[in-house]
């Protein structure tokens, strides 16, 4: 999904998901990671939540300008340890879990640095300060601290890492209980936490924020049209209509043949 310049789209195997809508169809069972991506000129300070909980343990990440982070999973501390997984929700998950409404639903919140202006000659010209002692370090993707100031004397390397030598504060927030015997519904999961991965991130400063920010919020489905979604369909992939057969280019919203909507 793409909104003022920052995109959100679910992974699977690498292959990036079809969305109708904010829906995604993806089988029980998978594990996925979502792709931030930044075609703005200024760096994005970027809030994880799934099903209402912050994946990123109270940090949030920043996003170089014109640039990507593939998020794989939970994190603690500064890095990724377990992978997402989408399972169906069941009865048994609900009554010691709890039910809550925004199981299923992925947001993510983003804000803007403030463009820096500088006035030459009655022109206004747009600088974006990166700081000099980051480099020649290799710009891996980002935390932001809001816990704490770093400058070049808190940040060193350790391998292909380079991490921050203060502490930021962090926070997990959860959702609260629903009804005790509710309604599942078949296509209803939740995300837990999957397979084991090492995915390091390290701390870095950023200027002032926009005081506004914009939110994405896709949902996880686990059926279509009462079916179990049994192969995630990809973007890259022909979509095929329901009513004549003939299969279209992935874009399309009709059938190219007979003029169905193609969902």
């Amino acid at each position: 999904m793409f909104k003022n310049d920052f995109i959100v789209a679910v992974r699977r195997n690498g292959q990036i998901l079809r969305e109708v809508g904010d829906l995604v169809s993806l089988p029980f069972g998978s594990e996925y990671s979502l792709l931030l991506k930044n075609k703005s000129s200024r760096k994005a300070v970027v809030s994880v939540e799934i099903d209402g909980s912050d994946v990123l343990n109270g940090n949030r990440l920043v996003i170089y300008p014109n640039s990507e982070t593939d998020l794989m999973g939970f994190m603690s501390g500064n890095a990724v340890k377990n992978r997402f997984k989408f399972i169906q929700k069941t009865k048994e998950i609900v009554e010691h879990r709890g039910d809550k409404v925004d199981d299923s639903f992925i947001r993510v919140e983003f804000q803007y640095e403030k463009a820096v202006r500088e006035v030459i000659r009655e022109t206004i010209v747009h600088r974006h300060y990166y700081p000099s002692w980051y480099y020649p370090y290799p710009q891996y993707p980002q935390i932001y601290c809001s816990g704490g100031t770093l400058n070049a004397d808190n940040v060193f390397s350790s391998g292909s890492t380079t991490y921050a030598s203060s502490n930021c504060s962090s926070t997990l927030t959860g959702g609260s209980a629903g009804l005790s015997t509710p309604e599942i519904k078949p296509d209803e999961g939740i995300t837990v936490k999957g397979s084991e991965v090492n995915q390091a991130f390290n701390y870095t400063p950023t200027n002032e924020l926009e005081s506004n920010s914009e939110v994405i919020v896709l949902r996880l489905k686990g059926t279509t049209n009462g079916d179990e979604v049994k192969e995630a369909v990809m973007v890259r992939g022909k979509v095929q209509c329901e009513t004549c057969g003939r299969k279209s280019k992935s874009g399309a919203k009709f059938c190219e043949n007979c003029g169905t909507a193609l969902i």
